[in-house]
C-alpha cells in the first residue's frame, strides 16, 4: 500500500488524510473510496468540532481528486456507527454563542458532503444517533443492517436541545413531516427494519452482507450513473401527502403537535417547542432558512437551565457505566442464567436476558405458571415484531434461548440466577437454600425483592458472599433503573457480575447498601404516605395530584398508588413504619380503607375512579376520610392548602429522607440519589433530581419550612442529617 498526495489523480491503492483521527480513507484503483469511521481517542465514534473539521478536509480532498468516483462510509467500531455529537464539549462551552457556531460548522460540513459530485453511501451498523444520523442523511444513500444494536434517531430533545446539524430540515424530506415530528419531539429511535419501512434508509440487509451490498451499490451507480431501479421507496399515505402540500393542513399539524407537547410537558421543557418552530421555519424552504432557525434555537437552548440539568443527568448516567470500584475486577461473560418466578416481573427479566444473547431458564413450580410467563414473553416479542423493532429471525432466536422448567436441573452451569418470586421471607429463604444445593459455589445469586432485606434472605445460606440484590422496576423491559444491593457480606466479584449484567441489559445501575426499601422505595414512602395524610386535609383531593404533576412528576401520588395497587401500598407503608418508626407513621386513611375492603372488597380497590377529566375520588375513599375525621383520634388541621404547600408537604420529606440515606452510607454521593430518583420514578428531570433541587432552593429553606410544618406533625421534623447540610 502506498501513500501519496492528492494533488494529482491516484491510480494505485492510496491513503487519504494519513493523519486522520476518525475518518480513515482508502482509495482503490477502481475509484472506490472506503472511509472507516473509527475515532482513535474514544471508545465510541462521536463528532467533536475537530472531527467535523477533519471531515471537512476529507470532503475537500474528494472534491479535488478526479480519481474518486464513489465513497462508502462504514464504522470501524462494533456496536456503533456514530453515536452523535461529542457531548463532553458542552462542558467547556462558554455559552449559547459558541454552541450556535458549532451548529453552523456542522451544517456547513454536511452541506458540503451532500453536494459532492460523486455518490456516497452510509453503511449503518450500530447506534446512528443525533449528529450521526444527520451525517448519514447528508449521504446520497443509506443502508442499515438488521442487528439489534442498530438504532437510528435524533434524541437531542432528551438533552434539552434540538438537532442542530440539519436534522430538522432533512428528516422531513426523507420520511415526511408527520413521521418526522414525533421522532424529533420525543427522541424516538428506529430499528433498521423500521427505518427502511419509513424511508429513512434505502435498504436493510443482514450484518454480514452490509459491506458487500454497499460496494455493489456504488459500483452500479459508478457504472450506470443511478441506482433508481434498485430501491423502492415507501409511498407516504394520502393524509401525509396532503398535509405537506397544503399550508392550512401543515399549520394544523404543527398546532396539534404544539398542543400535545404543552399538555405532556406542562411547559417545563423548551426544546420540543423550539424544535417545532425550527421545523415550521424550514419546511419546504431553502436550506439556509432551516439551518438559521436550527442554529438560533441551539444558541438559546444551550444557555437554558433545563438543558444544563438534562446534560448533567446524561453525564451522571455515563459515569454510572464505569464505577471505579469495579475497574480492576475482571468478570467472565455471562452465558447461562436463570430466573425463578414466571410472573410478570420474572418473565420480563428473563426475556430481557434472552434478548441479549443469554441462555436463560425460566423456573416456576407449576406448569400453568410457566405457561403464563411464556405467554407474557411471547406477547412482548409479538409487539416488537409488529413495530418492526426486531426481525422474525431475532424473535425466534430470543424464544429459543428462553427455556421454561419446573426443576433445578442444569443450574450448576449458571453464571447468575435471579429470584423473582412472592414477597415472603420464609419462602425466599427456602428457595435460596435450594439454590445453594443446586448451583456451583461461584454462581451469583440475586434477589429482586423490593421490601425485604437481602441480608435476611441470605441468612444461613452457604457462601453468602455471592448473594446480592438486583431490584428491577416494573415493567422491567421499560424501566431504565436497577438497584444493585450490597450486604455486608456481598463480595466485590458478585457485585461486579451483577453490574456487568445490568450493563449488558442496557440498564442504569445504582449501587445501594442493604436497608428496608433500599433507596428508591425508601424515598418514595414519605412522599406517598404524605399524600394519604393530605387527603384528610384538602377540600379538593385531586389537587394533590395536580400539584405533583405541576412540579414535574410524571403522575401524582394518588394515581401512582392505584398503579402500584392499594394493597401493595398498604403493605409497604406498614413495613416502612416497622423499620423506621414514627416518621413513617402510615396515614390513618390506609387502615380505614382496609376496614372497608373487608366488607366491600370491590368498592375499596382504588383511590380514584373514572378517566381523564372525569377522574374523581372513589366514594369508598370519601367514606374512609369522613370516618377518620369523625373519630377525633388525629389532629387534622383545617384551612385551604395552596399548591405550593402541597408540593412542599410531599417533596420536602423525600429530601429529608434522602439526607438520612447519605448519612447512613446507603449511597456514596448525592448524585446517586438524583440518578436513581429520575430514572426509577421519573422525578422531574428538568429539576435535576431531589438533591439538585434542594441545592437550588437551599437546604436552609427546606429545614425552616419543615420545622414550621412539623408543628402537630412530628413526622415532618427535619433530620439532623438535613440540618447539617443546611449548616444549622
Amino acid at each position: 500500500m502506498t501513500t501519496t498526495t492528492l494533488e494529482s489523480p491516484i491510480t494505485a491503492t492510496s491513503t487519504l488524510l494519513p493523519d486522520a483521527v476518525m475518518w480513515h480513507a482508502q482509495l482503490d484503483a477502481g475509484g472506490l473510496l472506503r472511509v472507516r469511521i473509527d475515532r482513535r481517542d474514544k471508545s465510541a465514534n462521536a463528532l467533536s468540532k475537530a472531527m467535523l473539521e477533519e471531515l471537512e478536509r476529507l470532503v475537500a480532498e474528494i472534491k479535488r481528486n478526479p480519481a474518486v468516483r464513489g465513497v462508502m462510509f462504514l464504522s470501524g467500531k462494533p456496536g456503533n456507527f456514530i453515536v452523535g455529537a461529542d457531548v463532553t464539549e458542552m462542558r467547556t462551552m462558554t455559552g449559547g454563542a459558541e454552541a450556535a457556531e458549532l451548529s453552523k460548522l456542522g451544517q456547513r460540513v454536511f452541506e458540503q458532503l451532500e453536494a459532492l459530485h460523486v455518490p456516497t453511501v452510509a453503511l449503518i451498523s450500530g447506534a446512528c444517533l443525533g449528529g450521526g444520523l444527520e451525517f448519514a442523511m447528508s449521504c446520497r444513500y443509506r443502508i442499515s443492517d438488521d442487528h439489534v444494536k442498530t438504532l437510528l434517531g435524533l434524541p437531542e430533545v432528551k438533552l434539552g436541545l434540538i438537532p442542530g446539524w440539519g436534522g430538522t430540515v432533512r428528516l422531513p424530506k426523507l420520511v415526511g413531516l408527520l413521521e418526522a415530528l414525533p421522532m424529533i419531539l420525543t427522541g424516538r429511535m428506529l430499528s433498521g427494519r423500521q427505518a427502511r419501512a419509513k424511508g429513512l434508509v434505502h435498504d436493510m440487509v443482514p450484518v454480514e452482507a452490509l459491506p458487500f451490498v454497499g460496494e455493489q451499490l456504488l459500483r452500479t451507480v459508478m457504472k450506470f450513473g443511478s441506482a433508481s431501479t434498485i430501491f423502492k421507496r415507501p409511498i407516504r399515505s394520502l393524509a401525509a401527502r396532503l398535509t405537506e402540500a397544503f399550508p392550512p393542513l401543515r399549520k394544523f399539524a404543527f398546532n396539534q403537535a404544539e398542543g400535545k407537547v404543552r399538555d405532556e410537558t406542562k411547559g417545563h421543557y423548551p426544546a420540543p417547542l423550539a424544535a417545532i418552530e425550527a421545523l415550521r421555519a424550514g419546511f419546504r424552504k431553502p436550506l439556509a432558512v432551516g439551518f438559521a432557525a436550527e442554529s438560533a434555537a441551539i444558541g438559546r437552548l444551550a444557555d437554558a437551565p433545563v438543558t444544563r440539568e438534562c446534560l448533567r443527568l446524561f453525564f451522571l448516567q455515563e459515569d454510572a457505566k464505569k464505577p471505579q470500584e469495579f475497574a480492576d475486577i475482571a468478570t467472565p461473560p455471562i452465558t447461562d442464567a436463570a430466573v425463578l418466578g414466571a410472573g410478570a416481573m420474572g418473565a420480563g427479566i428473563a426475556l430481557l436476558m434472552a434478548q441479549k444473547g443469554i441462555w436463560t431458564r425460566l423456573k416456576d413450580i407449576k406448569p400453568e405458571f410457566l405457561a403464563k410467563g411464556m405467554a407474557t414473553a411471547r406477547k412482548l416479542i409479538k409487539s416488537d415484531l409488529q413495530r418492526k423493532r426486531i426481525t422474525p429471525l431475532q424473535a425466534s432466536d430470543t424464544l429459543d434461548r428462553l427455556r421454561p422448567t419446573e426443576d433445578y436441573a442444569g443450574l450448576k452451569n449458571a453464571d447468575l440466577i435471579i429470584e423473582a418470586i412472592v414477597e415472603s421471607l420464609p419462602i425466599k429463604q427456602q428457595v435460596f437454600r435450594d439454590l445453594a444445593e443446586a448451583t456451583a459455589s461461584t454462581t451469583v445469586l440475586a434477589t429482586n425483592t423490593s421490601s425485604l432485606l437481602v441480608s435476611e434472605i441470605a441468612q444461613g445460606i452457604p457462601h453468602p458472599e455471592r448473594i446480592v440484590g438486583l431490584h428491577f422496576f416494573n415493567p422491567p423491559h421499560q424501566m431504565p433503573l436497577v438497584e444493585i444491593v450490597r450486604t455486608d457480606q456481598s463480595s466485590p466479584a458478585a457485585l461486579a457480575t451483577a453490574f456487568a449484567l445490568t450493563q449488558r441489559l442496557g440498564k442504569t445501575a445504582v449501587i445501594v447498601k442493604d436497608c428496608p426499601g433500599f433507596l428508591v422505595n425508601r424515598l418514595l414512602s414519605p412522599y406517598m404516605n404524605e399524600a394519604g395524610w393530605l387527603l384528610l386535609e384538602v377540600g379538593d383531593p385531586l389537587e394533590i395530584d395536580r400539584a405533583a404533576v405541576a412540579f414535574g412528576m410524571p403522575m401524582g401520588p394518588l394515581e401512582l398508588t392505584d398503579l402500584v395497587g392499594l394493597e401493595v401500598g398498604q403493605h409497604v407503608a406498614a413495613n416502612m413504619h416497622a423499620a423506621y418508626g414514627e416518621r413513617m407513621l402510615p396515614a390513618p386513611l390506609w387502615a380505614a380503607l382496609k376496614e372497608i375492603a373487608m366488607t366491600e372488597p370491590s368498592a375499596a380497590k382504588s383511590l380514584l375512579i373514572g378517566k381523564g377529566k372525569k377522574k374523581k375520588l372513589n366514594p369508598a375513599v370519601l367514606r374512609a376520610i369522613a370516618k377518620v375525621r369523625q373519630s377525633g383520634a388525629f389532629n387534622i388541621p383545617g384551612g385551604t392548602l395552596s399548591r405550593e404547600v402541597l408540593t412542599q408537604r410531599m417533596i420536602f420529606p423525600l429530601i429529608n429522607e434522602a439526607a438520612r440515606c447519605l448519612d447512613e452510607g446507603i449511597v456514596s454521593k448525592p448524585e446517586d440519589i438524583d440518578l436513581a430518583m429520575v430514572f426509577g420514578t421519573g422525578f422531574a428531570p428538568f429539576r435535576g433530581g431531589p438533591m439538585r433541587y434542594a441545592e437550588t432552593i437551599g437546604f436552609s429553606q427546606i429545614v425552616e419550612t419543615l420545622e414550621k410544618m412539623s408543628h402537630g406533625r412530628p413526622r415532618l421534623a427535619p433530620s439532623e442529617a438535613l440540618k447539617r447540610r443546611a449548616g444549622v
